[in-house]
């Protein structure tokens, strides 16, 4: 398919759905308490949009330019947002079990109190992430660029943080008791009272190392 053509189709597929589903399509725009669910909005541009509480539950959202987007305790549990655009967006409190995040920038992002159980995030760019108190426990983190990230009391446990690059990461009294994290990049990570991979306790002032 030739480029010019690509947008012709585009437009085509979205305007059968929204004859197919007009009351789904209906109730799906950019307010608060947006349904969305499991529609297909990839590539969408909703920057700076007010969505908190919106469900996404299931929508295809890759590529999305959701920047600096209010996502406050919005249903994301299974959403694709692959190489999504999610730099300073508030997802606070917001439940992303499930999602699919590999590759997306989330630099600035807030994301305390976040339900990410079993996220892919492999690749995410995390760096200057508010991910402090969030719920992160089987997901994989592998490579992911986790820079002067804040992981405060976050829940760790059997992540992968394989290759992650935590430098300068906060990492107080977080748990990642049966995480993996072979060849992650620790320089300047703090990790007072933090429950390290093998339940150690890391004492003060454990920088760099759990001591």
């Amino acid at each position: 398919m030739t480029p010019l053509l690509k947008p012709i189709v585009r437009a085509l597929i979205l305007a059968a759905a929204c004859l197919a589903f007009p009351q789904a399509w209906a109730a799906c725009g950019p307010q608060v308490k947006a349904q969305c669910e499991g529609l297909q909005l990839d590539r969408l541009d909703w920057h700076k949009a007010d969505l908190e509480g919106g469900n996404f539950r299931n929508a295809n959202l890759k590529h999305a330019d959701l920047a600096g987007t209010n996502l406050k305790g919005a249903d994301l549990r299974g959403a694709n947002l692959q190489f999504a655009r999610l730099m300073r967006s508030d997802l606070r409190g917001a439940n992303l079990e499930g999602a699919d995040l590999r590759w997306a920038n989330l630099e600035r992002a807030t994301l305390a109190h976040a339900r990410l159980v079993g996220a892919q995030m492999a690749k995410a760019d995390l760096e200057d992430t508010d991910l402090s108190d969030a719920v992160l426990s089987g997901a994989d983190l592998s490579r992911a660029d986790l820079i002067n990230s804040d992981l405060q009391r976050a829940d760790l446990r059997n992540a992968m943080l394989n290759g992650s690059y935590l430098d300068n990461a906060n990492l107080r009294q977080a748990n990642l008791s049966g995480a993996s994290a072979v060849q992650a990049r620790l320089a300047g990570t703090r990790m007072n009272e933090a429950i390290w991979l093998d339940g150690k306790i890391c004492k003060a002032p454990s920088i760099g190392s759990c001591d």
